[in-house]
């Protein structure tokens, strides 16, 4: 019988300690899962290119994120600029057509004046820190 007790707290010790794992396993996953996976890839020191699912890239400074945002700050975005066409119907084309080009926009250039942009995770596609030698740093950087 006393071996038989010995058993019964074996058996009790042994599930408490499986109980105990489980709630620290499950506390140290809820803990990761909550930490940011943009900061672990964003220098602060640079600007960022995030690249959305609508096909979208915006430049800026990763300023803040949340579970569910990213903040960007000092946005820029490119815009396709379209050549006019100025050949009629029927005609035929004499000249080579100039190629379209972009132009860099800050954000807050728009009728409503944003200053910051927050943009939903489940629509970031990733984001890559810019070098600072690149064009659009460089372009950037002309326009302030």
């Amino acid at each position: 019988m006393a071996e038989e007790k010995k058993e019964r707290r074996m058996a009790g010790k042994i599930v408490a300690v499986v109980i105990i794992a489980v709630v620290v396993v499950a506390v140290v996953m809820f803990l990761r899962k909550d930490k940011s996976l943009v900061s672990s890839v964003v220098d602060s020191t640079k600007y960022q290119a995030v690249f959305v699912t609508n096909g979208q890239v915006y430049f800026g400074k990763v300023s803040g994120e949340t579970k569910q945002y990213v903040s960007l700050s000092d946005v820029y975005y490119l815009v396709l600029k379209q050549p006019l066409q100025n050949q009629k119907e029927g005609e035929e084309q004499t000249q080579e057509q100039p190629k379209p080009g972009y132009s860099l926009i800050k954000l807050g250039k728009e009728m409503h004046g944003p200053t910051s942009m927050s943009i939903n995770r489940d629509q970031i596609l990733f984001i890559e820190n810019l070098a600072d030698d690149s064009k659009v740093v460089s372009a950037m950087s002309s326009q302030k």
